[in-house]
């Protein structure tokens, strides 16, 4: 964040992020299976006969055709399963409004408060990229536009604090596909870096009315963070009770 207009994200972890403001979009795991084929080969088999008659002449007989069918089973293909934990970078949408938008973060408020935080962040990711993709078109680049300074730093604020109480929680998930992996957080962190690249010429990085890329940076390092240091400790757990087993408490006394 620059000078003074940086805002901090420590203060929106209790609160509502969408009070400046003013569906559920659900994410299933799928596996298609190919049916298996059978392939029929027909051969058509003419069985003949010759001999040779007492003057020399070759004499040539035929049966009719015998048709033989072969059946092969095909192995199935495997088809890639998609996973709806995986999060991917939003398709750019052709158009966007506001009434769209918040359509959006409060959908994803719904997703945090039921601990679906993978959709959660689905739908706030293709929240923020309608935004930073049509913000000439939102109003949100110039003065000279209907929608006055507080409408537009309003609005940044509650996409901004949105992000940030997303972050924030600490819950465990509804369900293992929607607990927010490390690979998550490191797909959110280059989108969050992508989006800072397309706003950074209209000045509309790490100021109060822009985007908040160094707060929302530092709230998904410090999820890294304590998520290696959980590691570590697990690890060094295992470690203590394998050397506990082999040793003897005494081990752990020294």
């Amino acid at each position: 964040m620059q000078g003074s207009d940086s805002p901090s994200f420590q203060s929106v972890t209790s609160s509502s992020p969408l009070s400046s403001l003013d569906e559920n979009t659900s994410m299933t795991d799928f596996e298609a299976a190919s049916p298996k084929e059978t392939v029929v080969k027909v051969e058509s088999i003419v069985k003949t006969e010759s001999a040779t008659t007492a003057t020399g002449e070759s004499i040539v007989k035929s049966e009719p055709n015998e048709i033989v069918i072969k059946t092969e089973e095909q192995k199935p293909v495997p088809t890639p399963v998609t996973s709806a934990a995986t999060l991917q970078p939003p398709a750019p949408a052709s158009t966007a409004s506001f009434e769209e938008i918040q359509k959006q973060l409060k959908a994803t408020l719904d997703h945090v408060e039921q601990r679906n935080m993978v959709s959660g962040f689905q739908t706030l990711s293709k929240a923020t990229s309608a935004v930073v993709d049509h913000c000439e078109q939102l109003g949100l680049t110039s003065d000279d536009h209907p929608y006055n300074a507080i409408d537009r730093e309003q609005f940044w604020a509650g996409l901004n604090n949105c992000w940030l109480y997303a972050l924030a929680q600490r819950h465990e998930p509804s369900s293992e596909i929607e607990r927010l992996t490390d690979q998550h957080l490191y797909g959110l962190r280059e989108m969050v870096v992508a989006w800072a690249d397309k706003l950074e010429r209209y000045g509309l990085v790490d100021y109060e009315m822009g985007w908040w890329e160094a707060d929302i940076l530092a709230a998904i390092d410090a999820i890294l963070a304590m998520n290696y240091a959980a590691a570590q400790a697990a690890a060094q757990a295992v470690v203590a009770q394998a050397a506990a087993a082999l040793f003897g408490d005494e081990v752990l006394k020294q």
